[in-house]
């Protein structure tokens, strides 16, 4: 790995003899700009270098016509229920077999970007919707994104637009809007704040429950505020548009996302400096704030793939629980993806439910005594099945048939797989001797080694 990063941090990684591209920068490209690589994966990035391997990150193929239809119907399924688990299951199917992980990571980080709880919610439908109105902007221009949350009937709800008119504004999502969406805190004023509300007034919501609890909201501007206004330190009759537009033209706004997207993307473990992160900024702005762009710069750059970015992440519970299936490529008939929520819920991390508008903390808080157990309860009952969740034990010698393994190679191959050789030396060799009989109990003890190692934990 790269040492060093002090020169052009943002400039393309380009290998070396001293630094070639290999497993393990394969394997963190996977992880970060998705939910792990399987096998063929790997080896296909392998051969195919870093600049080919982000470009199809970045334009993955389309979804094909079968694959439509599954969503299509799991997302009918979501509204006829009412039901929240199969909301979760529904997006949990999307992370474990979309043809675009990129995508389905970046609408995870909006999801704690934009943290909105189906329990004041109470509608999986509406929380539907504001899945796939993040899923469809997720790589997309800022703007729109912001957009189309001002007017998304979950954050409505979940932050009292519905009920803010002009006679009396409520501020909830302007003061939200402004520190946890676009800004931060210092940026802007109590002022700042009340005016922005005055400009996000006039949405009615109309109950219809012959649409399954899929309420309507319309706008109307008899009811919007349509005076002159001072908001951060411009003068007129704002309306909504006018505060996104405002807001983006603050230096502020681009760095304050940037610092976002490089906690998520890059590293947790160290705050990065305003001079690091100044060029992202730049890009952004001049990018008119398209989220592939500075995706794509960070995705190929040196920095990401220094000791400074490499597994300094700790894996959320989704990416932990979703992401081992993944990587270990079980058959879709013994993958259960209501269990697969469960277990994520009880990591900490219920998708939907955000424990609060600032999302969850992630880095450390994933970590404790009861999460852990928890985690190593996953582990286990993918490896080695848990009747009572439908789960059926992991087959390592199908995995290592279809890729033309030896059953006395595949322990080690297992090992390139999950960790690509970081352990010290004393637990590569257990591991390795655990499975050297090529035995399928043998294989999963030494693959249930691998997912308990510290590193395993790891983004």
């Amino acid at each position: 790995m790269v040492i060093s990063t002090k020169q052009d941090p943002w400039a393309p990684y380009e290998p070396t003899d001293a630094d070639p591209w290999d497993l393990r920068k394969v394997a963190h490209l996977h992880r970060r700009a998705g939910f792990g690589a399987t096998w063929a994966e790997i080896q296909r990035d392998l051969k195919a270098g870093p600049a080919a391997s982000v470009d199809s990150i970045l334009r993955p193929r389309p979804e094909a016509g079968e694959e439509q239809d599954v969503h299509d119907a799991l997302r009918q399924g979501v509204v006829e229920s009412r039901d929240a688990d199969r909301l979760k299951a529904y997006w949990l199917y999307r992370i474990l077999y979309d043809p675009d992980p990129l995508r389905e990571k970046v609408t995870l980080f909006w999801h704690g970007q934009f943290a909105t709880s189906n329990r004041k919610v109470q509608s999986p439908a509406l929380i539907l919707g504001q899945n796939e109105l993040l899923r469809a902007h997720a790589l997309g221009e800022f703007a729109l994104m912001l957009t189309a949350i001002i007017a998304d009937p979950a954050m409505l709800v979940w932050l009292d637009g519905a009920d803010s008119r002009k006679e009396q504004p409520n501020e909830n999502f302007a003061r939200e809007f402004l520190e946890l969406f676009t800004l931060g805190l210092g940026q802007y004023t109590e002022a700042d704040i009340r005016a922005a509300a005055r400009a996000f007034t006039g949405w009615v919501r109309e109950p219809d429950d012959r649409y399954r609890g899929v309420d309507h909201f319309r706008h109307d501007p008899s009811r919007c505020d349509g005076g002159v206004k001072t908001f951060l330190k411009q003068k007129g009759p704002w309306k909504a548009a006018d505060i996104v537009r405002i807001v983006l033209q603050q230096p502020a706004a681009a760095d304050f996302l940037c610092r976002k997207l490089y906690r998520f993307f890059v590293s947790e473990t160290e705050e990065p400096s305003p001079e690091l992160l100044r060029p992202l900024a730049e890009e952004l702005r001049g990018q008119r704030y398209s989220i592939r762009h500075v995706l794509g710069i960070v995705l190929r750059s040196r920095h990401f793939y220094s000791r400074a970015a490499y597994r300094q992440r700790i894996k959320s519970p989704v990416e932990f629980s979703a992401g081992l299936l993944r990587t270990l490529e079980v058959p879709r008939p013994d993958v259960n993806v209501l269990a697969l929520a469960l277990r994520c819920d009880h990591q900490g991390q219920e998708l939907f439910y955000p424990p609060n508008i600032k999302g969850w903390d992630g880095g450390k808080s994933w970590i404790n005594s009861t999460t852990v157990l928890e985690r190593g309860n996953w582990v286990a009952d993918v490896v080695w099945g848990n009747a009572d969740l439908g789960l059926k034990p992991y087959d390592p010698l199908a995995w290592a048939k279809q890729y033309g393994i030896a059953p006395t190679k595949t322990a080690g191959a297992l090992l390139d797989l999950m960790l690509q050789g970081d352990l010290d030396t004393a637990d590569r060799a257990l591991v390795l001797h655990t499975g050297r009989d090529g035995q399928a109990d043998s294989l999963r003890k030494a693959l249930q080694l691998l997912l308990h190692c510290p590193e395993y934990q790891l983004a």
